[in-house]
C-alpha cells in the first residue's frame, strides 16, 4: 500500500511539473518572438517612414529650385545658387534617402506591389530628370519660355507613388503588430489551460491518495480486533 500511495504520488505531481514546463517553455518561446515582433516593427516603419519623408523632402526642394529659376532665371547670381542647391538635394536623395529604404524594400516581408509603387516612383524622378537635363541648357541661354514649357507639369505627381508605399507599409506595420498581440494571447492561454490541468490533476491526485489512505486508516483496526481474538 504504502508502495503504490508513493508511486501515485509521483506519477501525479511528475505530470503536473511536466506540463508546467512544456507549457511555460512554449509561451516563454512565443512571448519572446511576441516581443522581437514589437520591437522591430517600430523600428522598420521609422526607417522607412524617414526614407521616404526624406526622399520626398529633397524632391519638393528640388521642384521649388525649378520653380525659382522660373521667377527669377534672369539674375545669374541667383541662377547658379540655385543650381548648386538642386544638385546638393539630388545628391543627398541619391545617396542617403533612396538606399535607405531601397534596403528595407530588399527585406522578406515587403510585397511585389510595394515594390512596383518604389519602380513607379523612380521611372517619374527618372522623367523629372530627363527633362531638367534638357531644359538646364535652355535656361543657361535665358531661352525661359522655351524651358519651362519643357518642365511644364514635370514633377507634380512624383511622389504620389511614394504616398502609396508608406501606407501600404504601414498596413503591414499593423498586421505584424497584430500576429505579435495575437502570439501573446495565444501564450497566456497556453499558461492558463496548463494552470487549470495542473490544478485538476493535483486535485485528483490528492483525493486518490485521501482515498487511498481513508481505506487503509479503516482497515486497521479490523486487523487489530482480528489480532486480540
Amino acid at each position: 500500500m504504502k508502495r503504490a500511495i508513493e508511486k501515485k504520488l509521483r506519477l501525479g505531481f511528475g505530470v503536473v511539473v511536466v506540463v508546467m514546463l512544456l507549457a511555460g517553455g512554449f509561451a516563454l518561446y512565443q512571448l519572446n518572438k511576441s516581443q522581437a515582433a514589437l520591437r522591430d516593427v517600430p523600428e522598420h516603419e521609422l526607417n522607412a517612414t524617414l526614407a521616404a519623408f526624406g526622399i520626398r523632402a529633397n524632391f519638393d526642394e528640388m521642384l521649388w529650385v525649378t520653380k525659382n529659376i522660373l521667377l527669377r532665371g534672369k539674375d545669374r547670381e541667383t541662377f547658379y545658387k540655385e543650381i548648386e542647391t538642386f544638385n546638393y538635394k539630388k545628391n543627398r536623395l541619391e545617396t542617403l534617402w533612396m538606399p535607405m529604404l531601397e534596403r528595407i524594400l530588399a527585406g522578406p516581408d515587403v510585397t511585389d506591389e510595394q515594390r512596383k509603387l518604389y519602380d513607379d516612383f523612380k521611372g517619374a524622378y527618372a522623367a523629372f530628370l530627363k527633362a531638367w537635363e534638357q531644359a538646364l541648357p535652355v535656361y543657361q541661354a535665358q531661352e525661359q519660355e522655351t524651358a519651362d514649357a519643357i518642365m511644364k507639369g514635370r514633377g507634380r505627381h512624383v511622389a504620389e507613388p511614394l504616398i502609396e508605399l508608406v501606407r501600404s507599409l504601414r498596413a503591414n506595420t499593423l498586421q505584424n503588430m497584430e500576429r505579435a498581440a495575437a502570439r501573446t494571447c495565444s501564450a497566456v492561454g497556453i499558461m492558463l489551460v496548463a494552470f487549470i490541468v495542473a490544478v485538476v490533476i493535483a486535485i485528483l491526485t490528492t483525493f486518490y491518495i485521501a482515498r487511498q489512505l481513508a481505506t487503509a486508516i479503516e482497515g486497521t483496526p479490523k486487523v487489530k480486533r482480528g489480532t486480540k481474538r
